[in-house]
């Protein structure tokens, strides 16, 4: 088997890795290519998860569904990453400037407006029929697998998971365990039995229906036992909260994901069908479009504008308070000019700083951690030593897919506890990810 480009992408070319995202395939990364002179998604697939048949097939599949809602694939790579002790290979791919429809769910604290989500309902249905007309299912359709250019147009991710359609494929064959594959599978997909087919791409995209328009997570706090048991009763998330807005003009988008999560698969619409409505629903809001691509670029820009304001007030507090303390010993004069150019206590000078400096310190490097920590199970393992995880909250860290959104877990669950909390959150980051306080006391 042979790819269609036989690209091949080196390390020379390569550098600024950045680690963005990491799941049950492999791990994505952020790298500027010097000849392109732009970033690239590098996608490196674990070991045990990888032969170079399993890489070529999933560059193919890609290759396969080339469109306006699939990331372009620029070729193999083969070299060894930063930090990595042997050879990898991967997929170059086009790098995704916005993130996912997950993301931005999470930097809004909600949904998008109303014009821009009835345009990624549309995208993501016109990228849905096109990879059904080759004869593919995506098998893993949910926000975090639909991403986002730097105009906020969708195109389908990741998968890992997709197979022909007339292939035969047992239930579990393929890591479902995770708590959001759960929540967006069909509830005939839980028969040890069940053969794959279109229908559960139209169950998957009628629950992300619903999460787009809400900006909520579908059985939010739910284990994935319970939805096991939950769904094949014909329980399904409560359609009431995507009418608390707006509520006539969502009326047929409410209707389009009710029948697309019908229990009995035959009833639910393909996607030559769901496009139709969505096609019209769009031309409704069509004109509303770019107002509302620039209320969520706004809205973005004011909160990264906060998070730095913030990072800055809390530093020159900290170090204010700490310098006041070390000069009143012995000297009734304080020169605040030296002290705001000092730098913030190191990793290992922590123990000057209150539960009060901690907890700020971790409010405001929350993008920061969120971003680079990789031993998150370490750190959620510490807190439930001291009685602050309770089991349940573990089992729901443990099984979210990929590092960040565990930690935005731990931040949801765990760190609204207050400042106690918080405080052994930060002694826990000294511990075992002191990479992230280094890099924050130097900023």
């Amino acid at each position: 088997m042979t790819m269609r480009s036989s690209k091949t992408f080196k390390d020379e070319d390569l550098e600024k890795w950045r680690k963005i995202d990491t799941g049950g395939f492999g791990t994505v990364y952020r790298v500027f290519h010097n000849k392109m002179t732009t970033d690239v998604a590098v996608k490196i697939l674990h070991q045990d998860a990888c032969s170079s048949e399993t890489l070529i097939k999933e560059a193919n599949n890609l290759k396969e569904m080339s469109s306006s809602y699939v990331p372009k694939v620029y070729g193999i790579y083969q070299g060894k990453p930063p930090h990595e002790n042997s050879e990898k290979q991967g997929i170059v791919m086009e790098f995704m400037k916005r993130g996912s429809i997950h993301t931005l769910q999470k930097d809004l604290c909600g949904p998008p407006p109303l014009p821009l989500a009835v345009r990624l309902a549309h995208q993501v249905a016109l990228g849905m029929q096109h990879l059904h007309l080759k004869n593919f299912l995506h098998h893993d359709l949910k926000p975090s697998n639909v991403l986002l250019d730097d105009n906020f147009n969708a195109k389908l991710a990741d998968f890992g998971l997709s197979r022909v359609t007339t292939s035969v494929l047992s239930n579990f064959d393929q890591p479902t365990g995770r708590s959001g594959t759960f929540k967006y599978m069909p509830p005939e997909a839980f028969d040890l039995n069940y053969k794959p087919v279109r229908s559960f791409d139209v169950y998957s995209y009628g629950i992300l229906l619903w999460s787009v328009f809400t900006g909520e997570e579908p059985y939010e706090g739910c284990t994935p036992t319970l939805v096991v048991l939950k769904i094949p009763k014909g329980d399904r998330p409560d359609v009431i909260l995507c009418l608390k807005q707006e509520k006539d003009e969502k009326k047929e988008i409410v209707e389009l994901m009710k029948i697309c999560w019908d229990g009995t698969p035959s009833k639910r619409p393909n996607f030559d069908e769901i496009v139709k409505i969505t096609a019209r629903v769009f031309s409704d809001h069509e004109d509303g479009i770019d107002a509302a691509i620039e209320e969520v670029k706004l809205k973005l820009e004011q909160n990264q504008s906060n998070v730095s304001h913030q990072h800055h007030q809390t530093n020159a507090a900290s170090l204010a308070s700490l310098t006041l303390q070390e000069n009143t010993e012995g000297n009734d004069t304080v020169d605040y000019a030296r002290t705001i150019e000092k730098e913030i206590p190191a990793a290992d000078e922590a123990k000057h700083l209150t539960e009060k400096d901690k907890a700020n310190l971790v409010d405001d490097m929350r993008a920061d951690i969120i971003q680079e920590s990789t031993n998150v199970m370490a750190l959620v393992e510490e807190l439930r030593k001291m009685r602050m995880v309770t089991g349940e909250t573990y089992s729901i860290i443990e099984e979210t897919k990929t590092n960040q959104d565990k930690m935005r877990e731990i931040f949801r669950m765990v760190l609204r506890q207050g400042d106690m909390v918080k405080a052994a959150f930060y002694d826990a980051l000294k511990k075992h990810e002191p990479h992230i306080l280094n890099s924050h006391d130097g900023s």
